[in-house]
């Protein structure tokens, strides 16, 4: 069957010899996140064949969270991605090709992460063993009886927030500027399809005002708010979803904390909407095609949509803006040098004023209907469009009103190992702030703009599968040069980083007062009587992670946020890794601008000079939160380490070496299923949902135990 609205299938299969057949690694990958009904379902097999292909491999009986359904269903797509044609995968999801298509563009760019194309997926059969099958089915059987007959114990995933896992009551000295972060447990393309407290829980927004953050952002998408008078059926459900950002408003409110909405627009709209809209048809991508802001119309539906929006939504804190992105909204937002824009009436018109265009409509209509919201215009990608003498005539084209944001390390030069590169965003090992973020800062205060930084102080794509990384030292290094050049407000966290964690205290104390009486009365109350180990702690972890080899490509496609969930391929996979979702053996992609040496070794560095944090803190309680996250962030080190080696002396043919390698990842997945039991805050970033399950783990010691056998044989 044909699926034209979906990513098409490209020949290429991922070869999975761990497993017996590719039935018994869909039963296996699926058994955490699907009930067993639903997986018969979607391979149209009775459901006993899945619960005897599940016992014949040790899995223990079935307790399902229906949080997978709602809360993880990106967990459960990436799982099935490599083994479900688009049928199967669609009957498992419980969606319609319309429905995935629409997840695939509007949870975070999932499309993109998962590659952008489907894998080739022959279609799953029951499939009658033979003697090499029924021995990897016992060997299978004995590692999951062995290791993981508690999958089902401990802390249930999802279940984020108690008094034990934030480690104390937090409180937080007072301030006017923003601090504006996005929720640690938000559904990023379906917050307001449901009800506002599963993306919203009380204790969450309890916490950020406790950690000093009077602000949440929720992203948003205007058709979906209002109706889109071009094509109503696009805003079907719009009451129901004002409705809940009424109700998230109102109950953010009893907090002290403002909602703010992230836009992105006007939304690029799928190329067959123009056949009866021609007119309006600007720029297009493969798939889509801009609303050209060059029509009158364009604009005038901003106008409308926005007042509309505002006016019918009252109490709401702001809005920000993203100009140019990953995303086409005008017709030069992606544009880059040496390219052409193919709208004949946006060609010659310069990115600053296409830019400017859409910020001032928005926030003139905004402002019409509530004179105190804020508008925030971010910066985020206008040095691909313009350059700096560009970027200032646009900010001097705002209204003073507009607060403008840039990423706090934009165009930050930096040399690791005698490698060079520069920041773009996203780093906690090289804070901020950078030449562009000074640039644009230093124009706005001229121009009578507040400043606004973005930052990430719990964590980055550098390691995002932590509650938070406890680099105390780097975060207050950061705060201190913000201060020094006046901002105003922060936006901490893009989707990644939300946890109400001590490190926000750290930051937004630090950014009042970085001294160190101030730091260490800080650290005093947090921590009493561990206090000083820990500042001890995190200093030595601040250190270690300056060896982290940076690149904003390794950042999105190297090994550091699966970490020991990543299989090792004997083989080479000849799959590329893709943005923030699979990392796959690319060696080449996970080191960038690094020679593999120097990539290698820093990463040894890294998780050797981690060590040292972690002999200070051995006597600390093991469920200690600190301790915890300084734990699950050496692994997923070490995993980046022994990963890239193996690739390595794959190629080099060493089968000593990489059989050590593979004894080592299989006790690292062993100790970060221990962590995931033990607290259900690890493996989590909201916009992938869980990034690795227990599940995953439990394959990759059978992935180990598969190599160790095939290379001591061969």
């Amino acid at each position: 069957m044909d699926y034209p609205k979906l990513p098409k299938v490209k020949e290429q299969v991922l070869d999975l010899p761990h497993f017996p057949t590719r039935f018994h690694a869909a039963v296996f990958r699926l058994w955490e996140t699907v009930p067993a009904s639903r997986i018969a379902f979607a391979l149209g097999i009775p459901e006993e064949d899945v619960v005897s292909a599940a016992s014949d491999m040790g899995l223990p009986s079935q307790k399902y969270n229906e949080n997978w359904r709602t809360r993880g269903y990106i967990t459960t797509i990436r799982n099935a991605w490599h083994l479900l044609p688009y049928e199967n995968l669609l009957r498992l999801l419980d969606m319609s090709e319309d429905e995935f298509a629409t997840v695939l563009k509007e949870d975070d760019f999932l499309e993109w992460k998962l590659g952008g194309f489907k894998p080739y997926c022959p279609p799953i059969t029951k499939e009658e063993l033979d003697g090499e099958g029924r021995r990897k089915l016992g060997k299978i059987k004995e590692a999951v009886r062995t290791n993981f007959s508690d999958l089902f114990l401990g802390d249930e995933p999802f279940a984020f927030f108690s008094e034990s896992s934030l480690g104390g009551k937090l409180k937080a000295s007072g301030d006017d500027g923003i601090k504006l972060i996005y929720s640690y447990c938000g559904l990023y393309a379906s917050a307001l399809e449901r009800d506002v407290s599963v993306s919203y829980p009380d204790e969450l927004l309890s916490r950020y005002a406790e950690s000093g953050v009077n602000a949440i952002w929720i992203p948003a998408v205007l058709y979906q708010l209002v109706p889109f008078p071009f094509d109503e059926s696009y805003s079907a459900g719009y009451e129901k979803r004002r409705e809940r950002l009424c109700a998230l408003i109102e109950h953010a409110a009893r907090f002290g904390i403002k909602v703010y909405l992230y836009l992105n627009e006007p939304r690029c709209m799928p190329l067959g909407f123009f056949e009866e809209h021609k007119d309006l048809l600007g720029a297009t991508t493969t798939y889509n095609g801009a609303l050209c802001t060059s029509d009158k119309r364009t604009l005038d539906y901003l106008d409308c949509a926005v007042k509309e929006l505002c006016g019918s939504v009252r109490g709401l804190g702001g809005i920000f803006l993203i100009t140019a992105s990953e995303n086409l909204t005008h017709c030069k937002s992606k544009f880059k040098e040496g390219t052409v824009c193919h709208c004949e009436r946006c060609k010659d018109i310069p990115p600053s004023k296409l830019i400017s265009g859409v910020i001032n409509v928005i926030a003139s209509a905004a402002w019409s209907v509530d004179p105190d919201l804020k508008i925030i215009a971010w910066t985020w990608a206008w040095d691909s469009l313009m350059n700096e003498e560009e970027i200032s005539e646009c900010i001097k084209s705002l209204p003073k009103d507009v607060i403008i944001q840039c990423n706090s390390e934009a165009q930050m030069p930096y040399e690791i190992a005698g490698v060079k590169g520069t920041v773009r965003d996203y780093s906690m090992s090289l804070p901020g702030p950078g030449d562009l973020a000074r640039s644009v800062w230093k124009c706005a205060k001229e121009n009578g703009h507040d400043a606004m930084a973005k930052v990430q102080v719990n964590v980055t794509w550098e390691c995002s599968t932590l509650p938070y990384l406890p680099v105390f030292d780097l975060i207050r290094e950061h705060m201190t040069g913000l201060k020094s050049e006046g901002v105003d407000h922060l936006m901490l966290s893009w989707t990644l980083g939300g946890y109400p964690s001590v490190n926000l205290r750290v930051a937004t104390e630090c950014l009042l007062d970085p001294s160190d009486e101030h730091y260490d009365a800080l650290l005093s109350e947090l921590f009493r009587s561990n206090a000083k180990t820990v500042k001890r702690a995190a200093s030595a972890f601040s250190l270690a992670f300056r060896e982290f080899p940076f690149h904003i490509n390794t950042l999105y496609r190297g090994p550091q946020n699966p970490g020991p969930s990543n299989l090792l391929y004997p083989s080479p996979s000849g799959f590329a890794s893709t943005m923030t979702c699979y990392s796959y053996d690319d060696l080449d992609s996970w080191r960038s601008i690094y020679p593999r040496d120097v990539y290698i070794d820093q990463l040894k560095k890294l998780s050797e000079k981690w060590l040292v944090g972690l002999e200070i803190i051995k006597d600390m309680p093991c469920d200690d939160l600190f301790k915890m996250c300084a734990e699950g962030a050496y692994l997923l080190f070490r995993s980046s380490y022994l990963q890239s080696l193996f690739v390595k002396v794959r190629e080099d043919g060493d089968k000593a070496l990489m059989v050590k390698i593979a004894q080592e990842e299989r006790t690292n997945a062993l100790s970060m299923y221990k962590l995931m039991k033990q607290c259900a805050l690890f493996g989590y970033e909201a916009a992938n949902h869980y990034y690795f399950n227990k599940g995953m783990l439990m394959e990759k010691v059978i992935n180990c135990d598969y190599v160790m056998e095939r290379l001591e044989n061969s």
